[in-house]
């Protein structure tokens, strides 16, 4: 009910609005509503003569290339950010099997002895053939 009031009381006010402008011979706020009267033209010649559905298709495939570019370049950088990180984690390996498989020397007198005399075993003593 108070729309319809609301919708009488603006037609009512532009009823009266233009009787008054009649009987003074002038427009409120001419330049203004000139300036109005260019624009609602503007957009209406748009709106006659622009094809809307090619122009929705052109921005549609725009957003569309855009989008697909944006992943691929997502993508790339994610492969490149786990890239490093391997490289990373290999040379981190890599450093530490050195230290693990390098030979060490023992401290220990008594494997030393123990290791020279096996090596002393192995230089004077031809190896054997196994039988079968």
């Amino acid at each position: 009910m108070y729309f319809i009031l609301i919708s009488l009381g603006f037609l009512v006010g532009y009823v009266g609005l233009l009787a008054l402008e009649s009987r003074r011979g002038a427009r409120f706020f001419a330049s203004r509503r000139t300036r109005l009267d260019q624009a609602v033209e503007q957009g209406t010649f748009i709106v006659m003569h622009v094809d809307f559905a090619s122009f929705a298709r052109e921005e549609a495939m725009r957003f569309a290339h855009r989008l697909i570019h944006d992943m691929a370049h997502l993508s790339l950088y994610s492969v490149r950010v786990l890239e490093r990180l391997l490289t990373r984690l290999v040379r981190h390996l890599r450093a530490k099997s050195v230290d693990v498989y390098a030979p060490q020397e023992s401290t220990r007198p008594f494997v030393r002895t123990l290791s020279e005399f096996k090596g002393h075993i192995k230089a004077t003593r031809p190896e054997m053939p196994d039988i079968q």
